[in-house]
């Protein structure tokens, strides 16, 4: 009895156990510093807004209009709204050459020039076609006016591999950060 339930267990934790593929998106070593010199600014980036099917830790595809699908297998290494915030903040400081640009709220830094805040509503790959769509603002808090911005970008991809997927993704979030950079 003892052997056959040591077994059972044997199997249940070995077949539990099924490899899995992580993810992440975000390499910023390739982004060239500007030029200029924006040190000066403090500019505040709030927590990104995504989706639900971004908060979860699998990675899905829409096989469908209406159905969206769990990638077997193939899961973000991280939280994506903390890790798509780290990455813009990261964007931001190299393409702007400016050190503070930081996540909002922050305890120790009381001066504030900027915020910006972003909302994702798509962001997923349907028919090897990556869409973005988001609206971002930006708050200057020097004159206090507020801007308001929609993005929208498809990056296509070949293969079905989720790899060529991640990358097409980056692309387009790369696109985002980019034209928040220039809007600052």
């Amino acid at each position: 009895m003892k052997k056959i339930l040591l077994t059972i267990a044997i199997t249940l934790l070995f077949g539990a156990c099924s490899s899995k593929q992580l993810y992440t998106l975000g390499d910023t070593s390739t982004i060239k510093a500007s030029s200029k010199q924006n040190q000066e600014l403090f500019i505040a980036v709030e927590k990104i807004e995504l989706p639900i099917y971004l908060m979860d830790s699998p990675i899905y595809r829409k096989n469908s209009k209406y159905h969206l699908e769990k990638i077997d297998k193939a899961n973000w290494i991280s939280s994506m709204d903390e890790h798509l915030t780290n990455v813009l903040i990261s964007y931001l400081q190299k393409s702007m050459n400016n050190p503070n640009i930081y996540a909002y709220p922050w305890s120790n830094i009381d001066k504030i020039d900027k915020k910006v805040s972003v909302t994702i509503s798509s962001f997923i790959s349907y028919k090897n076609i990556v869409t973005l769509e988001a609206n971002y603002q930006i708050l200057d808090k020097l004159t206090n006016k507020t801007s308001n911005y929609f993005f929208n970008t498809k990056e296509s991809f070949q293969g079905k591999s989720v790899e060529y997927m991640i990358e097409a993704m980056e692309k387009s979030y790369f696109r985002l950060a980019k034209e928040i950079s220039n809007k600052l």
